[in-house]
């Protein structure tokens, strides 16, 4: 019998979000069945200051109810993380890490000899040639980043046992909460947004198209707490802008990629801090796109589901470790 506890964390520069869950593996391990939502929170303060994020975190830690014992997994966002999709020849695990860091010192914004890099291998399909290369997703953060997040931690009492990128998190909370739709979804290519505070993250994938992000600056705070007179002109102006980035930049992926796999785009399915916020509603109308929130909260167990899209990121941050 395999019994854990593992606990999800995100941050952005305004707040820290966690969800602890129980894993049970001898219910077959499939979401829904082996899941349950323990306990969830948010803490919010300007997460920017060392000192303050410190504290965020071990007011979070007593909120969750987080033990020594628990799996702990966060995620890391900004300018000094990077995934991508790249097709590569196939090495040994421990000569995997070097390959990608010769293939991508080129590519990344940052310097890959001082970065750390995670990779996962995608499904091959049936009859592809043992010597062709496979497609994987890779994942970098540089060591200066991760090494400042990791010691927040600790000095929180916690110790991650994992740490992914925003984009890769963001895309596993859509498919862990994805019920199996069959064939319809090898015909799509799949949208989530990510709000944060001051960024919002676009995440592109599909079971036969191209893994691709691209990051907006975007001030959440202006367009969801907006008010009246000159708060909500620049709250519609906000929206306005990101309405013409997400155009822009799906119109691009449809172009670039148009001969590898790219199906139908429908929907942009919207995940994170005051996602479920009717004013992305607006955003749909503007990009003609249905929007819709994440679901990765209704395939755990939970007394009290959490508000829709607000902790799904955390919720499958903490699913990946299992």
């Amino acid at each position: 019998m395999a019994k854990k506890t593992l606990v999800g964390i995100e941050q952005d520069g305004g707040s820290v979000r966690g969800a602890r869950l129980s894993y049970d593996d001898t219910k077959g391990g499939k979401a829904g069945s082996g899941w349950k939502l323990l306990s969830y929170d948010e803490v919010s303060d300007d997460l920017t200051d060392a000192v303050k994020l410190t504290s965020a975190l071990k007011k979070l830690k007593d909120k969750l109810g987080v033990s020594a014992t628990d799996v702990v997994s966060t995620c890391l966002s900004g300018k000094q993380t990077y995934a991508t999709q790249m097709e590569v020849k196939r090495l040994p695990e421990d000569e995997m890490a070097g390959m990608l860091k010769l293939e991508l010192r080129k590519s990344m914004p940052f310097e890959a000899s001082a970065a750390t890099f995670d990779f996962e291998f995608l499904p091959v399909e049936p009859g592809r040639p043992r010597d062709a290369g496979v497609q994987v997703i890779v994942s970098a953060v540089s060591n200066a980043l991760l090494s400042k997040h990791l010691l927040a931690y600790e000095r929180a009492g916690m110790k991650p046992s994992s740490v992914n990128v925003l984009p890769v998190s963001a895309a596993n909370a859509f498919w862990a909460g994805r019920k199996d739709s069959g064939a319809a979804d090898l015909l799509e290519t799949h949208v989530v947004l990510h709000i944060g505070a001051d960024t919002c993250t676009l995440v592109i994938d599909g079971n036969r198209s191209p893994f691709f992000t691209r990051s907006f600056a975007f001030s959440a705070s202006e367009v969801l707490g907006g008010g009246g007179g000159g708060e909500a002109s620049q709250a519609a102006l906000q929206l306005n802008v990101l309405s013409s980035e997400l155009t822009k930049s799906i119109s691009y992926y449809k172009n670039t990629y148009a001969n590898q796999g790219v199906g139908s785009i429908t929907t942009i399915t919207v995940v994170g801090s005051g996602a479920s916020n009717p004013v992305f509603d607006t955003l749909g109308i503007k990009t003609g796109f249905t929007i819709q929130t994440i679901n990765t909260s209704q395939s755990v167990q939970s007394s009290k589901p959490p508000e829709a899209g607000k902790f799904d990121l955390a919720i499958a941050v903490a699913m990946q470790a299992a």
